[in-house]
């Protein structure tokens, strides 16, 4: 009884606070037990407690009684939370360990399979490199020659690509004129003009056959590693009906005759090039004996005598020397960059 007499007193200071909890047996929303019998049992007890009291004039008990049981009543609710939480926790738990069993139950050879499709599309869906379109570019009705169409074509066609030292190329399956062309770009990296200095002879091995032309040409040539030559011939295998042409300006002029040379040495000279046209030609041979003119059908390797670059390398030479434009004069020659980027001005009636 002593250990309880403290209890009394702290109910006998707070009864006229507590007052109103007489309303505890009628409002059940203080409460939050999981059961709702047990919720009704538990205040119906109370409440006959609490009258007890009231009748043997214990008021302090009875209020220290209804403290407590707030108290016991506020903790209920807090476990009955957390074990509702306990509950979801373990649910989800249980449903990702049921998740991973169904996962360890897949047929292996089912995944292997689906990985084998997965690599198919992806192989599918890659596009062969470096090829094709069927035209350069919309005729221009201005031009009277063909081949000034052509020298307009490679002048503004920008999409080449790119091999080894800066080797600009392209490949063009024309369905309307029925042609396989490989075309060459000019000089257009600092790259390349440091190359085109680079004119002492230097032997350049094609296939078993060795060619003699400038140190720069053969360093180029050397660098793409036949791959323009090989992707130009598989082509021509695929269209078996249709033209070999190889087009070229300035630097590419000379990527093209090497080619055209390359292509002659592979096929044993059993094939003839339908075509070969250079525009700014450059001289890329110092072996004075051999030609590649007899292997095709039309060559044609333009040059203008104001084009001053068209001179360089004197003591190599060409096979064909195709003059267009006006005659040489000084004051022509001081605008030789202009002549050499605008062959598709000149007459061309002379080499149709």
């Amino acid at each position: 009884m002593k250990l309880l007499y403290p209890i009394v007193r702290v109910g006998a200071v707070f009864e006229k606070s507590f007052k109103p909890f007489h309303a505890l047996e009628y409002n059940t929303s203080c409460f939050a037990c999981d059961n709702l019998s047990d919720k009704w049992h538990f205040i119906e007890i109370s409440g006959k407690i609490i009258m007890n009291m009231e009748k043997n004039n214990h008021k302090g008990i009875a209020v220290t009684f209804i403290f407590l049981c707030f108290i016991l009543a506020v903790g209920l609710c807090s476990c009955g939370s957390k074990s509702a939480d306990n509950s979801e926790t373990q649910i989800a738990i249980q449903d990702e360990v049921e998740a991973l069993d169904v996962e360890q139950d897949v047929n292996p050879e089912a995944e292997l399979v689906a990985e084998q499709e997965t690599e198919q599309e992806v192989e599918e869906e890659v596009e062969p490199p470096a090829v094709l379109y069927t035209s350069v570019l919309e005729p221009d009705k201005s031009f009277v020659f063909r081949d000034q169409q052509v020298y307009y074509d490679i002048k503004k066609c920008r999409d080449y690509e790119i091999v080894g030292e800066d080797l600009d190329y392209k490949i063009i399956v024309d369905d309307n004129t029925r042609e396989v062309i490989l075309q060459y770009e000019e000089t257009d990296s600092d790259e390349d003009w440091h190359n085109n200095y680079l004119f002492f002879p230097w032997p350049l091995k094609l296939d078993n056959k060795t060619v003699w032309t400038t140190y720069g040409y053969a360093k180029i040539y050397k660098s793409a590693q036949s791959i323009p030559l090989n992707q130009w011939m598989e082509q021509l295998e695929k269209h078996p009906d249709y033209k070999a042409v190889i087009w070229g300006w300035s630097l590419g002029s000379a990527m093209a005759k090497i080619t055209a040379r390359h292509y002659v040495i592979r096929t044993g000279g059993e094939f003839m090039i339908d075509e070969l046209m250079t525009f700014g030609d450059v001289k890329c041979w110092f072996n004075p004996f051999y030609s590649v003119k007899k292997y095709c059908k039309r060559i044609r390797e333009y040059c203008n005598s104001s084009d001053l670059i068209t001179w360089c390398m004197p003591f190599c030479r060409r096979d064909v020397k195709c003059k267009v434009g006006p005659k040489f004069s000084l004051k022509r020659a001081k605008q030789s960059e202009y002549n050499h980027t605008h062959y598709e001005e000149y007459d061309y009636t002379k080499w149709q």
